[in-house]
């Protein structure tokens, strides 16, 4: 049974609910023609902005959405992603992401998503984990003691499973880019999609012309903000099974200072 609709949409192909104990959400989705790519299929970086959306509003149900935490100078920031796609969803395909969260040693909040197509198969997998800081000072803060009741009392068991990547040890390739307004999210940083697409775009034409991103781990460690410019350095691992995994690095452009690692296998 549907108890809340979080926002009655006003069009059809986008409809969010949750269930009676609002530990478990889910969010259904069509792929929109703007989301996909030359190949007719999802993005991935749309795939990482339904999976946020759908955790954004589950936290919006129990009042902890970016929202509700900025009125007492609060906000949340990505720490760790770890993404998983078997297949990727086609222009017009119903979707639904399911996803549960789970406090960490009390610093620490884990998501987890589910991504199903309409016959109720999963298609994709995903975990993540959060710090909640003070916007003012940028520390982080203990979630037993900053968040509301509800929000403690509402989780499902999550594993923590992460492994960060490992650091590159030569340049392949490298690209200088701008942090554009558009890249912003309401905390006025570069959102964790925009990482996403900055490493996977400096793959080689030659793999990502044949093949798209099937696991995706990011370590996020500091922000990017208007006017910065960043380099983004991708190298392929020689010694692995699979010929198409690639290390990630984001750099602030001026200073040197590592923002984000990633790692990306594709096929």
């Amino acid at each position: 049974m549907v108890k809340n609709t979080i926002a009655a949409p006003d069009t059809a192909d986008e409809h969010v609910s949750s269930d009676t104990s609002k530990a478990l959400f889910t969010a259904n989705y069509a792929v929109r023609y703007s989301e996909t790519g030359a190949d007719g299929r999802l993005k991935p970086g749309a795939i990482f902005n339904y999976l946020q959306d759908a955790a954004g509003d589950h936290a919006a149900l129990l009042g902890v959405s970016s929202g509700d935490l900025i009125q007492s100078g609060l906000g949340w920031v990505l720490h760790q992603y770890s993404l998983h796609i078997d297949r990727y969803p086609s222009l017009n395909e119903n979707i639904e992401v399911r996803t549960w969260r789970q406090t960490h040693r009390r610093l620490y909040e884990l998501r987890e998503f589910d991504v199903r197509n309409g016959s109720g198969r999963k298609i994709a997998h995903a975990k993540s984990s959060w710090i909640l800081i003070h916007l003012g000072s940028r520390r982080p803060l203990r979630l037993d003691r900053n968040l509301p009741a509800l929000a403690c009392g509402c989780e499902k068991d999550i594993t923590w499973t992460f492994r960060p990547p490992e650091v590159p040890t030569r340049i392949d390739r490298e690209a200088l880019l701008p942090v554009r307004r558009h890249d912003l999210d309401v905390n006025r940083h570069a959102n964790n999609a925009v990482f996403v697409q900055w490493a996977i775009d400096t793959v080689p034409r030659e793999t990502a012309d044949g093949c798209s991103p099937r696991e995706i781990d990011v370590l996020f460690q500091a922000e990017a903000l208007e006017d910065d410019f960043i380099r983004s350095q991708v190298c392929r691992i020689d010694d692995s099974d699979d010929q198409n995994v690639y290390l990630h690095r984001i750099l602030h452009a001026e200073t040197g200072r590592e923002l984000s690692r990633l790692r990306s296998s594709w096929r």
